[in-house]
């Protein structure tokens, strides 16, 4: 289907790479955050991130509208309080 997917050991996907034909091979960077995939006559290097930095990701897209909307529970609100302190102290990626 001209595409290469990523999935955790769960067996749950996390992420498909297309390309325009068939995908050939596909291949880890030695630092695990890049994936390397071939097709025909194309090459495509993908950055793959860790859950700790969609986490980071999800909870600064939120932010404002978790502080501001007023349907938001005290719990939605501190939804994200403890990725965003460990990522001030530098424990997240």
């Amino acid at each position: 289907d001209n595409t290469a997917r990523l999935w955790d050991l769960q067996g749950n996907q996390l992420k498909t790479f297309e390309h325009q034909d068939r995908v050939n091979s596909a291949q880890f960077s030695s630092d695990g955050n890049r994936i390397l995939t071939t097709s025909g006559r194309t090459v495509k290097l993908w950055r793959v991130e860790t859950l700790e930095e969609m986490l980071v990701r999800g909870c600064a897209w939120l932010e404002d509208y978790l502080q501001t909307n007023p349907n938001a529970t005290e719990d939605d609100r501190a939804m994200c309080v403890e990725i965003r302190n460990s990522q001030k102290s530098g424990l997240t990626r």
